[in-house]
């Protein structure tokens, strides 16, 4: 049965790999260097829409101009030099091996509260595993929160289905097709079966606190119906070792027609991950 653990400092490199492909989800306590990017982006988000509480900005936006503010403020962090050595400095404090580590972008999330502001940019994720569409069982996610966040406005994992099948649309899912115009299918494949829910776990962890996960976990954002925007950072990354030597998480139900190394470049110079084998699912069909 996976389990959070809750860390303090360091963990040596292939224990803690190997520890979330077991499984557990593990929260790294006030990160020094995580501390100091909800700092930075909090300054930045206060800057892009221009108020001094921007968990609560959308009150004062219409959803245009909310939306047009929030896709500004991704493309600008997406490529921010000051987040992303802050991001990798975090990794580093509670010890990845960066010349063996492969990332896709670091992302801010931003889920304000009920319908009114939703959009593209703002949407949540229902059920899903990354690996659905990655297919690569190295791959690990990274989270955190910028402000405090509570069980209403954090992300849902559901346990009891790490080692059980879900039927989902991986099979017929294929991001190629899908930027080419080819297919009209979801930003994300998700499951065709009811999800039992009653394992689900919300964290809710610190500004300054780490959250990390397999890809392969069954999670989903949690509808947010709290009253207060949700502002979250979040990356996926790769160990290229444990990528070429097929080390990672079990694979119990992805279908997945390609394998997405190339979504995943290296952290410090940016070639892209070598290409990976995908891995053999196993389970009840």
């Amino acid at each position: 049965m996976s389990a959070l653990r809750i860390v303090s400092g360091a963990l040596e490199d292939e224990a803690r790999r190997e520890t979330i492909y077991g499984g557990d989800l593990l929260v790294f306590e006030k990160v020094p260097a995580m501390v100091e990017l909800c700092a930075y982006a909090d300054a930045r988000i206060r800057e892009a829409f221009e108020t001094d509480d921007p968990v609560m900005a959308q009150f004062g936006l219409g959803r245009d101009e909310y939306l047009s503010r929030v896709e500004a403020l991704q493309k600008e962090f997406r490529s921010d030099g000051t987040a992303r050595e802050l991001f990798l400095a975090a990794l580093g404090q509670v010890g990845v091996d960066l010349r063996r580590t492969f990332w896709d972008w670091l992302y801010l999330r931003v889920s304000p509260p009920g319908d009114e502001h939703a959009g593209r940019r703002t949407a949540g994720l229902g059920f899903h595993r990354d690996t659905w569409s990655s297919n690569v069982y190295a791959q690990v996610n990274w989270w955190a929160p910028i402000y405090p966040i509570t069980a209403g406005r954090t992300v849902a994992f559901y346990p009891d289905y790490w080692e059980r099948p879900l039927k989902n649309t991986s099979r017929g899912w294929d991001l190629e097709e899908i930027r080419s115009g080819r297919s009209d299918a979801p930003v994300v494949p998700g499951p065709t079966e009811q999800v039992d829910t009653a394992s689900g776990l919300r964290p809710v962890i610190e500004p300054g606190d780490l959250l990390l996960f397999s890809g392969a976990h069954l999670h989903a954002s949690v509808p947010n119906e709290t009253g207060v925007a949700r502002f979250s950072v979040e990356v996926r990354t790769v160990d290229a070792g444990d990528a070429a030597d097929g080390r990672g998480a079990p694979n119990v139900d992805g279908e997945a027609p390609r394998v997405a190394s190339g979504w995943f470049r290296h952290v410090q110079d940016g070639t892209p991950l070598p290409a990976v084998g995908s891995a053999t699912k196993r389970g009840v069909e």
